[in-house]
This record gives C-alpha cells, sequence and structure tokens, in this order.
C-alpha cells in the first residue's frame, strides 16, 4: 500500500496535444486582462434611451518576458508582479484599463498561458 501510494506522489503525468501525442511546452508567458470604453445605448426612469457609457472585455494582452519551458519537476520564479508594480502592465486602448486578471472575470481565467513547439496555446480550442 505505502509503495502504491508512493509511486502516485512521485509519478510525472504525460501530458497530450490536440491530437493524442506527447505534449511539450515551449514557453511561458503572463497576458492581462483589458476593459475597453464603449458607448450603448441605455433606459432612463421612463424608458427613454440615451447614450451611456460601458466598459467591455477586449482580449488580453500579452506582456512581461518570456520563461522557457526548464523541464518536468522544476519550479520556475520570477520577481515580475504586476500586483506589487502595476506600472509593468500594458498601455490599455484609449478610454479602457489593463489589469492583472480577476478570479471572477471569465474572459481572461489564467494569467499565464503556455504554449507548445507548434504554436498551440493553453486554453485554446484544437485545431
Amino acid at each position: 500500500m505505502i509503495a502504491l501510494l508512493l509511486a502516485t506522489w512521485l509519478w510525472d503525468r504525460v501530458l497530450v496535444d490536440c491530437h493524442g501525442a506527447p505534449e511539450t511546452t515551449s514557453y511561458y508567458y503572463f497576458q492581462a486582462t483589458v476593459r475597453q470604453a464603449a458607448l450603448s445605448t441605455c433606459l432612463d426612469d421612463q424608458g427613454q434611451p440615451y447614450n451611456c457609457p460601458i466598459t467591455i472585455p477586449a482580449p488580453p494582452i500579452r506582456f512581461g518576458p518570456v520563461f522557457y519551458d526548464p523541464g518536468s519537476g522544476v519550479t520556475v520564479s520570477t520577481s515580475v508582479d504586476p500586483i506589487d508594480d502595476p506600472a509593468m502592465l500594458p498601455l490599455p486602448p484609449v478610454g479602457g484599463l489593463t489589469a492583472w486578471p480577476w478570479a471572477s472575470i471569465p474572459d481572461n481565467p489564467s494569467p499565464v498561458v503556455a504554449v507548445d513547439a507548434a504554436g498551440n496555446k493553453s486554453g485554446s480550442i484544437c485545431p
């Protein structure tokens, strides 16, 4: 029983790509959540339409250094910390904002993206 537990703790699972072949990660990068200002039609208290500003999700923006995959079982640390140093985040579109991803926002749930040797990104739909 102890040997089985030890084997499961030491087992390094093999990831597979979209075609079932073993996957290898080439590098990682960070991405920021982006919100863009836009105009929409809102209704006032009497039900009359008027133009009102809204904030809509925009595609995430890549930023920071590229971290090449050091191999299996290795932990990578970095001093890149957009929470302590928000000035490192990319410039947003005019009237918009960029931020380190919020956990409650579904359009950019992961601030770290893994890219394989073929250029496929984590979280993307298989080609």
